[in-house]
């Protein structure tokens, strides 16, 4: 009779065990999910914006440095064009 007894009660506290790993287990998940959407606000009230002051006029945009002073291989690699090509597809745009 106390086999049966110490039995039980090794059946219920392993039974005690593993609802507690479980409950561990989920409350790890839900802590992770709050602390990634807690860094996910952080991160979207510290945004950082561009001013107009901070962009460059479209003459100085890197495309029109490459443009006006890239080399030849440059401007190939850039636009799989040779300049030449280049500027007689603008003199039919724009000719």
């Amino acid at each position: 009779m106390e086999e049966t007894e110490d039995s039980d009660a090794l059946l219920v506290l392993t039974e005690m065990v593993l609802r507690h790993e479980d409950d561990v287990a989920q409350m790890r998940t839900e802590i992770h999910r709050l602390l990634v959407e807690e860094e996910w606000r952080a991160a979207m009230r510290s945004r950082h914006s561009l001013t107009v002051e901070c962009l460059n006029t479209p003459t100085e945009s890197a495309w029109m440095s490459l443009y006006m002073h890239g080399s030849d291989k440059n401007f190939l690699n850039a636009t799989s064009l040779t300049r030449a090509t280049f500027n007689q597809h603008l003199g039919r745009i724009y000719g």
